[in-house]
């Protein structure tokens, strides 16, 4: 292996420990779990990918000696006279170099000339072309490499580059190397110390957090309180698609008004499922010590669809943990605030936010954008523009620690 070749195969050896070593500490981290829900073999594949890696890694590091399986940086063992001047290939006869040559047959009785004169000629009166398969004595200048090859040097470039290629760390300039060698490292470096783990309060705006519509029930089955749940909450179809107005670009996203107005909701759709009733409930939801129903956001939010919940959970005391945010809908007086959680269903990229609003009856409390609360109050339902709107009317709020899955799976 050449020079050029061995630090390039280093190079590459390299790169695919880096590769690995961004996989396993990702996984090792726990920072996959930002990324990836735990069901399933997604986080499990990023960890067998990462040891694969190392190891095909330390196996080319361990055979870098190995032989190159008979090539050069001059072309391989191949006998092209053979193809060429469809000639067989017999051993030289001069006895000097032991090579290939081309079979030729003349006597040398026909040269009109005794022995003695023809000690005296010399090969290039005789012109012989690479004078092989002889029977005389006479003393030849022959080319010791290429004995019955037109096997020009030219030609064994031309063979070594057209055939004997080995990627494009190899077969380019050092400019289009380090090109490359860039666009390998250098995305996966950034992204692996400058990807945040968390969404922006911008990016979980632009998801739709302030026209959320509850009278949809696609996802209820996951999170509605009853146990006994209907056929038509199990199947949940997706709801018909409705006239939208597109979104306003990001900047404008400081306007409330702008906010309110890009998606209208769809008319209330609350159905009735049966019977329910508190005793319902309470088997369902677990109590705090104090006596309220412990609900994540979601179930909150598809309260919304069930009449029949709504009318029991209605003025009972209920808390959850969740992140907020300014309300920006329906809070001309400043008396709300935002919470949600995130859902993910394949990776963080699909994440939804399932929200509500939090009333407080006064100026809302401050909070920094994104953080962590644990609000507990009185569950109502407002009849806003076109739907029922679940509000928690805020007793206490609090900033607590994440919980263990910031997201919702």
């Amino acid at each position: 292996m050449t020079g050029i070749r061995t630090t390039l195969h280093f190079i590459g050896i390299l790169i695919m420990l880096l590769w690995s070593a961004v996989l396993l500490y990702f996984h090792v981290s726990g920072r996959v779990a930002a990324y990836l829900p735990p069901d399933g073999i997604f986080r499990d594949m990023v960890l067998v990918a990462g040891i694969g890696m190392a190891i095909v890694a330390l196996f080319n590091l361990f055979t870098t000696q190995a032989d190159d399986g008979g090539c050069s940086s001059h072309g391989c063992d191949h006998d092209h006279d053979a193809v060429e001047k469809k000639a067989v290939p017999v051993p030289c006869q001069h006895g000097h170099h032991p090579g290939p040559c081309d079979v030729h047959d003349h006597a040398h009785h026909d040269h009109g000339h005794d022995e003695a004169e023809h000690g005296a000629h010399t090969h290039e009166e005789h012109h012989h072309p690479a004078g092989c398969g002889h029977d005389h004595g006479h003393d030849h200048a022959h080319d010791p490499v290429n004995c019955g090859h037109d096997h020009s040097q030219e030609h064994h470039a031309h063979h070594s580059h057209e055939h004997h290629g080995h990627g494009i760390l190899e077969e380019s300039g050092w400019l289009g190397r380090m090109g490359a060698i860039l666009v390998l490292i250098a995305p996966l470096s950034w992204a692996a110390f400058h990807t945040p783990d968390r969404y922006s309060a911008n990016a979980v705006m632009n998801k739709g957090l302030y026209n959320p519509n509850y009278s949809d029930q696609t996802n209820a089955d996951k999170f509605a309180l009853r146990t006994d749940k209907p056929a038509s909450m199990r199947t949940a179809p997706a709801p018909t698609p409705l006239p939208t107005t597109p979104l306003p670009p990001p900047d404008q996203y400081k306007k409330a008004e702008n906010i309110a107005k890009a998606s209208p909701p769809p008319p209330d759709k609350a159905q009735s499922f049966g019977s329910f009733t508190l005793e319902d409930l309470k088997k369902q939801v677990p109590q705090s010590k104090d006596g309220n129903f412990i609900l994540e956001v979601p179930e909150i939010y598809y309260t919304a669809g069930d009449l029949e919940v709504q009318k029991v959970i209605q003025g009972q005391g209920i808390e959850t943990v969740a992140q907020v945010l300014p309300e920006k809908v329906n809070n001309e007086n400043g008396h709300r605030l935002r919470v949600f959680r995130l859902m993910v269903q394949c990776c963080a990229a699909d994440a939804r936010p399932y929200s509500v609003p939090v009333d407080f009856g006064k100026k809302a409390p401050e909070f920094k954008e994104m953080s962590w609360v644990k609000v507990v109050g009185k569950m109502t339902y407002k009849k806003e523009g076109d739907q029922t709107v679940p509000v928690i009317e805020a007793t206490a709020i609090e900033e607590t620690a994440a919980p263990a899955d910031a997201m919702i799976y």
